[in-house]
């Protein structure tokens, strides 16, 4: 009973956090159930077998209401970090479970520029967060010094923002799905006890929020 009244702790703080930023969530949610609902009843009074139906409309009303709510919750955690620094690291963090780990910036400078480093099987991507001019040698420098590490693993640049060429973060994770996989999960644990000797020093992270990932939705399954 415990871990049922843990997930709907869960559930009532992602859709408080979720309604946060979509307003209209819980008439969406209720229209989409009550629609699938009303077209399998449907269904079955003209069948003349509407308790099967009744069923049936019921369990797919109620799946895809939570793929529904899963996505917009998401989107909505997405918007409460965007544009705040470490934005990317409470995404990637996201994703533990996908085989992604990323250590929280690994390089920074006077304008407060960041990178991060993440690591999965497609192989070393370094993630760019801010808006100097200076971002791009930032991420350069850090291509350099990993290089030396990784050997033929393949190294990987972004930069999370709106403009031209960038990645947005709220398709930060979509992205990293769609890269190709190169390397097995092994070979992604190894390189990560590879790369530690890169961070026995941090950077410090430059002043300013850090977003919590207790503001992303909890539970690791609202995808």
């Amino acid at each position: 009973m415990s871990k049922i009244g843990d997930r709907g702790r869960i559930i009532r703080e992602n859709y408080r956090l979720a309604k946060e930023h979509d307003p209209r969530l819980g008439w969406i949610l209720l229209g989409l159930f009550v629609g699938i609902n009303a077209v399998f009843i449907g269904i079955g009074i003209w069948t003349g077998n509407p308790f099967t139906w009744i069923i049936i409309g019921l369990s797919l009303a109620l799946a895809i209401t939570v793929i529904v709510f899963s996505r917009r919750a998401m989107r909505s955690a997405y918007r409460s970090i965007e544009g705040q620094p470490g934005a990317a690291v409470a995404v990637v963090q996201q994703m533990a479970k996908r085989g992604w780990g990323i250590t929280p910036a690994v390089a920074a400078n006077r304008q407060q520029d960041l990178v991060h480093r993440a690591v999965g099987r497609p192989g070393v991507v370094l993630i760019g967060e801010g808006g100097s001019p200076a971002l791009g040698a930032l991420l350069a420098g850090e291509r350099k010094r990993t290089a030396r590490f990784v050997g033929e693993v393949p190294i990987h640049e972004l930069v999370v923002g709106g403009e031209e060429g960038q990645v947005p973060i709220a398709k930060l994770d979509k992205h990293l799905r769609k890269m190709s996989k190169v390397l097995a999960p092994g070979e992604v644990t190894s390189l990560r006890k590879r790369l530690e000797a890169l961070t026995a020093q941090p950077v410090p992270i430059p002043k300013g929020p850090i977003p919590k990932t207790g503001r992303m939705p909890r539970g690791g399954k609202l995808r």
